[in-house]
């Protein structure tokens, strides 16, 4: 005969957790994870929702600088929709908080008006700080004058700013400037023979150009 304690029948252990509540039982042959699938969506949203409103919101004006070929500002800004992938997210008395894609910014320099970059650091249009302030939007293909500081004459040459190039120089230098110089017309030909829409500053930018086609 076996001497020590009394073995607990099955009964006896079933008695011992009388009352408890009873659910099912899931075996195992590991722990499971207490972080289940989702447990960090939230935490994740709110990190998103963070870097969006630091990076991607830029205050512009009401007012936009019309370029040829847009009668109102509401066509404007659904043009811009289109090209730029741009969203209105809300509207004050003169301004307009707007949402950019991603590496878009507003760079304030030490002089001058406030400069709109698009991801590779091109100026894509200019605006102030004033109430009154108006949204210019620049073309990818401008006549630039250029000065000489010693003759105090001036000449003129067509800049493709999506890469800084220059196309076409005007062959005179003369004390006359923009408009009045007289290889204006010349270069303008020049410049409307190879792109036609060069006045719009929604055209033949390669972002702007894929998005409208998408």
């Amino acid at each position: 005969m076996n001497k020590g304690k009394t073995k607990l029948t099955r009964h006896d252990a079933e008695r011992l957790f009388e009352g408890l509540p009873r659910g099912n039982v899931k075996a195992s042959g590991r722990p499971e994870n207490p972080f289940e699938a989702g447990a960090f969506d939230v935490v994740e949203r709110v990190d998103d929702e963070t870097k969006l409103w630091k990076d991607n919101l830029i205050t512009l004006p009401m007012a936009i600088e019309l370029p040829v070929g847009y009668e109102s500002v509401s066509r404007m800004r659904e043009a811009m929709v289109r090209a730029w992938r741009v969203k209105w997210v809300r509207e004050g008395k003169n301004e307009v908080v707007t949402e950019f894609p991603e590496g878009w910014t507003a760079v304030r320099p030490e002089s001058g008006p406030i400069e709109l970059r698009d991801p590779s650091g091109v100026v894509r249009a200019l605006y102030g700080w004033a109430a009154d302030a108006e949204l210019k939007i620049l073309p990818r293909y401008l006549i630039e004058s250029q000065a000489n500081s010693s003759s105090g004459l001036g000449s003129l040459l067509v800049r493709d700013r999506g890469n800084g190039q220059i196309l076409e120089r005007s062959s005179i230098w003369s004390a006359q400037t923009g408009t009045n110089h007289p290889d204006w017309t010349r270069l303008s030909a020049w410049l409307n023979l190879r792109y036609p829409q060069y006045r719009d500053p929604l055209r033949y930018w390669n972002d702007c150009e894929e998005n409208i086609q998408n």
